[in-house]
């Protein structure tokens, strides 16, 4: 298997930014999908539910570790790594 790759789990935290993004994204749909079927019917009370308000806290929360580990992924200066690759080193 190609290192880097899709399935490459080497990298743990590469994993974990990868399963918040997707978990994030499922929520975040769903929390659309709530919101749709409140409005169309809005006798359900989806949005006004204990439930639904949970799945929005969840949401909230993951988008936030979400958005604090991509953050901290684009710290990390990509010309230092480019050079690390190249063999020349960091001070240059």
């Amino acid at each position: 298997m190609k290192k880097g790759g899709l399935f490459d789990f080497s990298n743990k935290i590469r994993v974990v930014r990868v399963i918040l993004a997707h978990l994030t994204m499922l929520f975040a749909v769903l929390v659309l999908v709530l919101f749709v079927i409140d409005r169309v019917n809005s006798a359900m009370e989806f949005m006004t539910s204990p439930l639904s308000r949970w799945m929005i806290a969840i949401l909230a929360f993951l988008a936030l570790v979400s958005s604090v580990l991509s953050i901290i992924a684009l710290w990390d200066n990509p010309d230092k790594r480019r050079r690390k690759r190249r063999g020349f080193g960091a001070d240059q």
